[in-house]
């Protein structure tokens, strides 16, 4: 008998206290405004991670979490901003949340796993959770389509009225205030951080039908909770502790921080003799390219360090599957299909990517001129190699395409870090990576 869930995470602290503020005003504007709120289950903030759908038996969806899991930690994510979005049932209305790559690729793996591994819940799952990217968000409420500009009142009311330093002002005493006041109109040196809230994705919630608390998956303890342990404060005072002391670690510090352990490659061609050639390698022959790339990847990146590699592995006519050159190599390895990866079965395979990393958006696919329709921003690619560099150069600023093929980055995966340090936005051209760039 097939079961119906739903997985997310919910707030707890400081941003479930911010988001049920934010819920009540806004609310209490809707109402003024004449604004019909559809009806919906009773509000509890939280953060879509998958579903609604249905299973052929909830333990078959709790080993998948499980098993994603495993891999994970710290899981950082920000909150903080508003936005909306309609589609033909409503108007919504939701709290922004910043992902770190370790939520990025959580979700996706966790809902990769539940799709290919369930043909029920294939068919039954949102057609968002098919999506390779996901955009994470905490809903505040939906309210009738055709409310359209009081709704657009609202979101106004939203941002200025129930923005997080107003609810912080709120919270503190009134010597706090003069303070506060003191030194924006007085002493002129108001300098707050930027609005939002950091959080880590504590646990996954599975609800069942009705919406009621199956079970929760504690990330950092590594446990399967019953609803009873679920709501237990006891268990809840564990799982803080044992973040806290996760926290303490310095890889997990650097995450919560920037997100500069990741690696971008393309093209590597294990095993291909005549890309020698073809691409005018520096290699005499396949078994020096082929050490002289794993090496350079392995002394540059860590184990824990994400690679996106951008397609073709391998290629020639005794060429090592992908998996083989995949265990050779450092770091947590996603990959772009490339036009010589088309009968690889080996690994699993993206098409295309979208990242949001420290306020840039990233496109990754292999080959450019297959571009998401109405993309306008940053693409990060491979397949051109070393042979159009009057188009497709290392950085080309003014069709914001970043040409990772391994000719033009010394065989070496490149860093995002290093990518963020040269200041984008502000190249024109910039020809490899050991070139000068070409400013605006």
């Amino acid at each position: 008998m097939a079961v119906s869930f739903f997985l997310e995470f919910r707030l707890q602290g400081f941003a479930k206290q911010y988001a049920n503020w934010v819920n009540f005003r806004i609310q209490q504007e809707a109402r003024r405004l004449r604004i019909r709120k559809l009806k919906e289950r009773r509000f509890v903030s939280h953060i879509t991670l998958f579903g609604p759908a249905q299973a052929n038996n909830l333990s078959h969806v709790i080993n998948e979490i499980e098993r994603t899991c495993r891999n994970y930690a710290v899981v950082p994510f920000k909150i903080g901003g508003f936005d909306s979005f309609q589609n033909a049932n409503a108007n919504w209305l939701y709290l922004n949340v910043e992902p770190s790559v370790e939520l990025e690729n959580l979700q996706h793996e966790l809902a990769q796993s539940l799709i290919n591994s369930d043909q029920m819940i294939r068919n039954t799952c949102q057609s968002f959770d098919h999506s390779p990217s996901c955009k994470f968000h905490s809903s505040i409420g939906k309210y009738f389509p055709k409310d359209k500009k009081k709704f657009d009142q609202l979101l106004d009311f939203a941002e200025t009225k129930c923005d997080l330093k107003s609810f912080k002002r709120r919270k503190i005493s009134k010597f706090q205030k003069l303070f506060y006041l003191i030194k924006k109109y007085l002493l002129g040196n108001e300098k707050e951080s930027k609005p939002e809230i950091s959080l880590c994705l504590l646990r996954i919630t599975v609800l069942g039908k009705g919406s009621h608390i199956q079970y929760e998956y504690d990330i950092a303890l590594k446990k399967l909770l019953s609803r009873r342990e679920a709501l237990s404060r006891y268990w809840y005072r564990r799982s803080i502790e044992k973040l806290q002391e996760l926290l303490k670690h310095p890889i997990a510090r650097k995450s919560m921080i920037l997100n500069n352990n990741i690696y971008f490659i393309g093209d590597t061609h294990f095993d291909h003799k005549n890309i020698i050639k073809y691409t005018h390698r520096p290699f005499t022959n396949v078994t020096e390219m082929n050490n002289t790339i794993k090496n350079n990847w392995n002394n540059t990146v860590g184990n824990n360090d994400k690679v996106y590699f951008l397609g073709d592995w391998t290629f020639g006519r005794e060429h090592k599957p992908a998996n083989y050159w995949v265990g050779q190599l450092k770091g947590i390895i996603t990959s772009i299909r490339g036009s010589h990866d088309l009968d690889e079965k080996s690994i699993k395979f993206e098409n295309t990517k979208v990242l949001q990393l420290q306020g840039y958006s990233f496109l990754l696919v292999h080959d450019p001129e297959d571009t998401i329709a109405e993309w306008h921003d940053w693409i990060i690619h491979g397949h051109i190699h070393n042979n159009n560099m009057d188009k497709y150069p290392f950085i080309n600023g003014e069709r914001k395409t970043i040409n990772v093929s391994a000719e033009l980055i010394n065989y070496t995966p490149v860093s995002l870090e290093y990518l963020l340090s040269l200041d984008l936005n502000s190249i024109k051209r910039m020809e490899t990576i050991n070139s000068k760039p070409e400013r605006w």
